[in-house]
């Protein structure tokens, strides 16, 4: 289990019963097979999450409905506001957003910032809905998961450790 940081479990609720909105360049869309493969600078945004690619492949569930977003970008990017007020923010070579179960999974070069902390693994699964990320460094040494917090910057009246 990988914890970026308590706030990150406090999403933007509000933000998943809002549509979602994708613009792009160009598009194409192919009703047999249910998928639409967007292109140049691409733009996934539901309420305050939004999600920036080189390309992003839409596919249909069983409804009809537009359910997973492929995004694939040097690198694809994810922010969304909290309800606290800050802000998360991730990046990789792919990041997938299953929007009926919320959950979005980074694939490639992956990291998860949130205030000072930052996460990075080759893949990170980020479960908006049950509130938990996880992180994976695919088994090679190099590869390792890596968590980085960064303590709070000291006032400068407070020298000595005292607090005045």
């Amino acid at each position: 289990m990988l914890l970026v940081s308590a706030n990150v479990y406090a999403q933007g609720e509000a933000d998943f019963s809002k549509a979602i909105e994708l613009t792009a360049g160009h598009e194409e869309l192919d009703i047999k097979n249910n998928r639409l493969l967007l292109t140049d600078n691409v733009t996934v945004k539901q309420g305050t999450l939004e999600i920036k690619a080189d390309r992003v492949e839409a596919l249909r569930n069983a409804d009809q409905q537009a359910d997973t977003f492929i995004a694939e970008g040097n690198p694809a990017t994810y922010t969304q506001q909290l309800d606290d007020g800050s802000t998360i923010s991730a990046q990789a070579d792919r990041i997938t957003y299953y929007q009926a179960r919320e959950v979005l999974e980074l694939v490639g070069n992956a990291q998860v910032s949130q205030g000072s902390s930052r996460s990075s693994a080759q893949i990170i699964t980020y479960d908006l809905a049950q509130q938990t990320v996880s992180a994976s460094g695919e088994g090679s040494e190099n590869n390792r998961v890596t968590t980085i917090f960064t303590p709070p910057k000291k006032k400068k009246d407070d020298k000595n450790g005292s607090n005045n």
